[in-house]
This record gives C-alpha cells, structure tokens and sequence, in this order.
C-alpha cells in the first residue's frame, strides 16, 4: 500500500523579500511620520523667529520665553530627523545578522523624500543583500544571493524573530 506525500515549495528568496517589505513599509511610514513632525517643528520655529505670535495656536509659549521656545523647536526637530532615520534599523536580535546603509535624497521634483537602504548579512551566515529603494510610495525590495545562502539566513531570521 502506498501512500501519498504531500510536499510544499518553499522560496526562501521570496519569504525574505516579504519579510523585509513588510518591514520597510512600517518603516516607511514611521520615517514620513517623524519627517512630518520635524517640519512642523522647522515652520514653529521660522514663526517664532520672525515674530509671529503663536499663543493662540500654543499656548504653552506664554511660559516660556522666545530663546527657550527657538531652543525647544530646534531640539524637537532634531530629535524627530534622528528617530526619523532609526525607523529603517533592525530589532536587536537582527542587527548581529545584518549591517545597514541607510540613505536619504531629497529630490526637487518630489514631496516624498527617496530611502535607499541596504542590509548586508555577514559573510558568516551567508553573503545575502537586501536592497530597499523607495520611489514616491512604491517600495522595491530585491533580494541577492544563492538560494542556499538565501535559506540560511531565512532560518536565522526565523529562529532569531521566535527568540524575542
């Protein structure tokens, strides 16, 4: 009597790939966020420099005075750009996997700033590069290596993730 096996394909090229797509979406997203944010603080700032009155719209300024309130928008802006390029960096227990490249273009002709980040697994675990380029909204992840080399790290990712 036989009986049958069932059997499944499994890419790990393209399971990585999601992996870090989805990734890089929240990514993405928390790094818009926190660029939104430090404008914001970047208008308050050009307003309370020039001498607009912004009491109505914060209140808070009447207790403070006008180089502390400069201070505390540039601080704040600062803050929220530094957070805004740690969005694109791993949780701890990837990073001793993966090194990062992260970079940030400002083009003219688009309101969205271009993210170009790469992570590169260390040659111990396999020579796998994963390349993150963002266009507008459109995020293109491409993912290069062997399929042995993309399976190794696929299972690192995996047992790393279930070791929280």
């Amino acid at each position: 009597m036989t009986t049958s096996t069932a059997t499944t394909e499994f890419n790990a090229r393209e399971a990585l790939r999601q992996h870090f797509e989805k990734n890089a979406i929240t990514a993405f997203n928390n790094c818009i966020e926190l660029l939104r944010q430090r404008d914001f603080y970047l208008h308050a700032l050009s307003k309370i420099e020039q001498g607009a009155d912004l009491i109505a719209d914060v209140p808070e300024l009447r207790l403070v005075k006008k180089t502390v309130a400069v201070k505390i928008c540039r601080k704040l802006a600062m803050d929220a750009e530094k957070a805004s390029m740690s969005a694109w960096d791993l949780n701890p227990s990837l990073r001793k996997i993966f090194k990062v490249s992260k970079q940030l273009i400002i083009e003219d002709y688009s309101l969205l700033p271009v993210f170009h980040v790469v992570y590169c697994a260390d040659a111990k675990y396999g020579a796998v590069k994963l390349n993150i380029k963002s266009c507008r909204r459109n995020l293109n992840v491409s993912v290069e290596g062997s399929d042995l080399e993309c399976e190794n790290i696929h299972a690192r990712v995996v047992m790393q993730s279930l070791t929280k």
